[in-house]
């Protein structure tokens, strides 16, 4: 019986050593690699959670704030279009007088009386004020009720009351929302649909409406050009909730990094003077946050943006 080489038994009880160390040290680098990427996914994740929580503690403020400001403007906004209702009956009554004592002039007053009216007349430019007071009464209109009409925004910003729900199909929505605003969008976007077989799910469709139309006309405004809007719904599972998701994109300009956690801000808008008052972005989040829901936005500059709907359902 041959007796074995110590050698070469030593050299394979430490190849095998070796082989079972490398082992356990890939199943450990594995290992570890999983555990890098599920904490780097929890990281974003947490991140993602802190700017909504930061962003519903910001809009809460907001909305304590913006209700006590609304009711203080309501009353004074309320009664100053009323008079200017009760200004403007009274305007038409004084200029009624003036065209008939102008028609009747010779047969009512002297020449010297209806000379003088006339120099009147002329000297406080009449005619111009004639054409010139219901111009400004109706702009005065205008003005007084776009400030109502943005007080009422401001109630909805803050406003977290309940409502009544329908079941609704989401699907649905979307086409008639586009139906709504195909004018404004059919001349500057081409339109892609996505929309898979969806669950009905219990919502307000006049403020998912909103929701909607303010999201389409937002890319319509993003793009200079000629663009596309890509509109998909989905079912997802996201942190153990099942959501039903609306994304919205385009290929417009985009949204610099440097605002991206401001454009949910009431009043905050990168439009110019008088085309919209900031307070869209706003409402929708509030309205998708009552819905018990989130809204989620990934944006490129001069690339175009993605906004994603969760609604649960």
């Amino acid at each position: 019986m041959s007796k074995s080489n110590p050698y070469k038994v030593a050299y394979e009880r430490e190849r095998k050593a070796r082989l079972l160390a490398e082992h356990l040290l890939d199943e450990k680098t594995r290992h570890l690699y999983d555990n890098c990427l599920k904490l780097e996914s929890t990281i974003n994740e947490l991140k993602s959670t802190q700017q909504q929580l930061i962003q519903s503690e910001k809009m809460a403020s907001i909305g304590q704030l913006a209700a006590g400001v609304a009711h203080e403007i309501n009353n004074p906004i309320g009664y100053s279009i009323s008079n200017l209702c009760m200004l403007s009956e009274y305007v038409d009554s004084l200029l009624l007088l003036d065209d008939f004592i102008l028609t009747h002039m010779s047969s009512i007053a002297s020449p010297k009386i209806a000379d003088a009216y006339q120099q009147l007349r002329k000297k406080e430019d009449i005619d111009y004020i004639n054409d010139d007071i219901k111009v400004m009464l109706s702009e005065t209109d205008r003005g007084l009720n776009r400030v109502k009409d943005i007080v009422s925004n401001l109630n909805k910003v803050s406003h977290s009351g309940g409502f009544e729900r329908e079941l609704c199909n989401i699907n649905s929505l979307i086409e008639q929302s586009l139906k709504v605003v195909w004018n404004e969008l059919k001349y500057c976007l081409t339109v892609n649909k996505n929309l898979t077989k969806l669950p009905k799910i219990y919502c307000h469709p006049d403020e998912i409406h909103q929701v909607l139309l303010n999201m389409f006309i937002n890319a319509a405004h993003a793009t200079k050009e000629k663009g596309v809007l890509d509109i998909a719904t989905a079912v997802k599972q996201e942190e153990g909730k099942q959501y039903l998701t609306i994304e919205i994109s385009d290929n417009g300009d985009g949204i610099p990094k440097a605002i991206i956690n401001k454009i949910f801000d009431p009043f905050f808008t990168t439009k110019p003077a008088g085309v919209g008052t900031g307070l869209g972005l706003s409402i929708s989040f509030g309205i998708i946050k009552k819905h018990k829901g989130k809204i989620m936005v990934t944006s490129e500059e001069n690339q175009g943006t993605t906004f994603t709907l969760y609604l649960p359902c």
